[in-house]
């Protein structure tokens, strides 16, 4: 039996979903293949229940104390076990030397000369289409996430019943967060033209107090979704009608459920880094000067956390509630004609 590894180290939950596609179509392409995974939790979780993925092996994260700990592990697997074929999305720290001196079939960087306005996870499927480890039926493959019915369980369990909009307020950093009142006023504009609830993430220490106060400002016809799981959450989103949000890790889970996303984007750029239609994806400001499109670390705002121009805090600022509200309407529209996806049927 072949054996395919795919290693996905960048760390990030959203590099493993953008990655996800081209998983998926080296397991279609190969159907007597054996696929694993090596990765960081809590991303090793959600992928467990895939039925294309057969075996998913974890790594822990480096820090500052410890930065190695990623190779450790890569070392330590491709020490104990073979495989024919190994692909890496991006290498670092000499992983790609180590997985060349295995004599598989390598391909160590599918990050390699980026065109700033081709996505991501289209530039991995090309990438291995001319490599010739995947069929070119493949290259329209999406990223999908099993959800098991455990986590849909806790999901109906809680939230509300009827049509709800998630808002999705955190980011992880400050230069990527759309202001909270924003979200409290595409809120109250999705409460009054389509009567939706809104259901928002509770999240952790400051996150939760915004998560709070937008739920307080928006009552009653809004709810506190309790902290989960990753899997949980991605059950939970796939039950609403629309999610809006900055990108982030999570909205891209959302995505991978089927259900329909906006996403706001600032210092990264959506012609990169964004989602296929019919996703909409909105960006700040696209005609920044410093914006570096192949990738946004590379941009000042990224590590002083705060725009170089001066004009505001982030760029985000710039995507108004109007526009966040008009991609609403038509996603809504869409949905009110084909329906939920099947993943977001209660159970």
């Amino acid at each position: 039996m072949t054996r395919i590894l795919f290693v996905e180290l960048l760390g990030g939950v959203g590099d493993l979903v953008i990655a996800l596609p081209a998983i998926h179509a080296l397991a279609l392409s190969h159907p007597q293949a054996e696929v694993s995974v090596l990765t960081f939790e809590p991303g090793a979780d959600l992928v467990r229940a895939d039925p294309l993925i057969h075996r998913v092996y974890t790594a822990e994260r480096g820090d500052r104390s410890d930065p190695e700990r990623p190779r450790r592990a890569l070392k330590r697997l491709l020490e104990s076990d073979r495989f024919d074929v190994i692909v890496a999305d991006a290498t670092y720290a000499e992983m790609g030397r180590l997985i060349e001196a295995t004599g598989a079939r390598a391909v160590t960087n599918l990050w390699r000369k980026p065109p700033p306005d081709q996505l991501i996870e289209e530039r991995f499927l090309q990438i291995l289409s001319e490599e010739g480890l995947v069929e070119p039926w493949t290259l329209g493959v999406r990223a999908r996430l099993a959800v098991e019915a455990g986590d849909r369980l806790w999901a109906a369990a809680n939230l509300p019943g009827g049509r709800w909009a998630l808002l999705h307020p955190h980011a992880g950093m400050p230069i990527k967060v759309w202001p909270p009142e924003r979200f409290v006023a595409l809120g109250r504009a999705l409460q009054a033209r389509h009567g939706l609830g809104v259901v928002v993430p509770e999240g952790v220490g400051a996150e939760g107090e915004v998560a709070r106060k937008i739920v307080s400002e928006l009552a009653p016809a809004s709810f506190l979704l309790p902290s989960g799981s990753l899997r949980q959450f991605a059950a939970a989103a796939a039950y609403a009608d629309v999610v809006v949000g900055a990108d982030s890790g999570p909205v891209r889970v959302a995505a991978a459920t089927g259900v329909l996303t906006i996403t706001l984007f600032g210092p990264s750029w959506h012609g990169r880094y964004g989602h296929r239609p019919p996703h909409v994806n909105l960006q700040g400001y696209p005609e920044c000067p410093v914006r570096v499109k192949e990738d946004f670390t590379r941009q000042p705002c990224w590590y002083t956390g705060r725009c170089p121009l001066g004009w505001w805090r982030t760029c985000l600022e710039a995507i108004r509630v109007q526009d966040v509200l008009e991609a609403a309407d038509s996603l809504l529209a869409m949905t009110a004609w084909w329906g939920k996806p099947l993943a977001a049927r209660m159970p």
